[in-house]
């Protein structure tokens, strides 16, 4: 089950207890290298098991999954891969945007999350 709600969706191979919840939010205007789509310091998390998400071009013509880089036949149109800083409780992500397909488009992320 996905939900904007923390739900139980398993356990881990240490017996902890997964979570998942889904966030819910936009993309940067311009590319750019570590910026913040989320703070999750709040959900407590110990060990990340899954992060990944989606969104639709502004143009309604391709669906983007978060964490790979889209090629077209000549070059690179976008990429965004993220990442979850322990020290911050904030999911990351590097944004190269080259045509402006991307810009404040809106993303569902996934994270997946045993507790500490």
């Amino acid at each position: 089950m996905y939900s904007t709600e923390e739900t139980v969706c398993g356990k881990w191979i240490d017996g902890k207890t997964i979570y998942r919840k889904v966030i819910v939010g936009k993309l940067a205007e311009e590319s750019g290298n570590g910026i913040v789509f989320a703070n999750v310091s709040d959900l407590k998390i110990d060990r990340v098991i899954n992060l990944f998400g989606n969104l639709i071009d502004n143009t309604s013509v391709a669906q983007i999954m978060l964490q790979t880089s889209l090629n077209r036949t000549n070059c690179l149109f976008g990429a965004v891969n993220m990442f979850y800083g322990n020290e911050t409780g904030n999911i990351f992500y590097h944004f190269l945007n080259n045509d402006g397909q991307y810009s404040g488009c809106t993303a569902n992320v996934v994270i997946e999350y045993t507790k500490k």
